[in-house]
């Protein structure tokens, strides 16, 4: 009698399987991955390997488009630039004057910055003036130029603009000129220049020198001393010392009359 072979048994069979499930997982990284940069047909894809329901196709599409269309408008935007002829306030006044430093590489010599009620421009004095003399360089004309027209067109919605000049305490030795005069002569002088062309209404104008006083840098080298050496132009929406004074008036007129 013949003894019946044993069925031998393949102890290595799950391995097929465990394959199987291991490359099915690798295909959808590689599907994941493939659509990290969202690509809107291979999204329908996806959706559609998942679900047979129409109105989420729909839905997906629309909301792709919209995200589309902000894109779009964000970058459009972001490239647009502020002319001479779109300005109305003081934030596109800001706008302006940041472009037209950025144009002109003035951003080694130009600071412009905005708060709420402000906007502030300060050039370093070379741009405008040679060393002790307060008279206008044409170049420093040239810029003075482009600004006031922008500061033209936003007086109606201002009520001043304030030019301060600051100088810088000169080296042992080396002083040859009254600093407190020279930044009161170079900020007038930048006023006189506005006031002739540009500002319509002179009482919005006034000009302050501050002299060494107000050093926005230690005057110990060169270049700091560079630095302090500035012209201010401060555009306000705001004039609280004038509206003080204009309240101090009105009580002494108030006490004449009740005299």
């Amino acid at each position: 009698m013949r003894k019946k072979s044993k069925t031998s048994i393949n102890k290595d069979a799950w391995l097929a399987t465990y394959g199987d499930m291991i490359t099915l997982i690798l295909v959808f990284f590689v599907l994941l991955y493939s659509m990290s940069s969202i690509d809107q047909e291979k999204y329908k894809l996806l959706v559609k390997a998942f679900t047979a329901d129409p109105k989420t196709l729909e839905e997906i599409s629309m909301e792709e488009s919209e995200s589309t269309a902000e894109n779009l408008d964000a970058a459009t935007n972001a490239g647009e630039t502020v002319e001479l002829e779109d300005i109305q306030d003081l934030a596109d006044l800001y706008e302006y004057l940041q472009e037209y430093v950025e144009k002109n590489n003035l951003q080694h010599s130009v600071h412009v910055a905005m708060t709420d009620n402000m906007v502030y421009v300060r050039f370093a004095s070379s741009l405008f003036f040679e060393p002790d003399r307060a008279v206008l360089k044409e170049g420093g004309r040239t810029i003075l130029d482009h600004v006031g027209k922008a500061l033209g067109i936003v007086e109606p919605t201002i009520k001043n603009i304030r030019i301060d000049g600051h100088t810088a305490e000169s080296a042992p030795g080396d002083e040859t000129v009254n600093d407190r005069d020279l930044s009161t002569e170079r900020a007038n002088e930048v006023l006189k220049f506005l006031e002739g062309s540009y500002i319509d209404d002179p009482a919005k104008l006034f000009a302050v020198g501050y002299g060494r006083y107000r050093p926005v840098a230690p005057n110990d080298t060169e270049a700091n001393r560079a630095r302090n050496r500035r012209v201010e132009i401060l555009v306000s929406k705001e004039d609280t010392l004038q509206d003080t004074l204009d309240k101090i008036s009105e009580a002494e007129q108030n006490q004449k009359q009740e005299q």
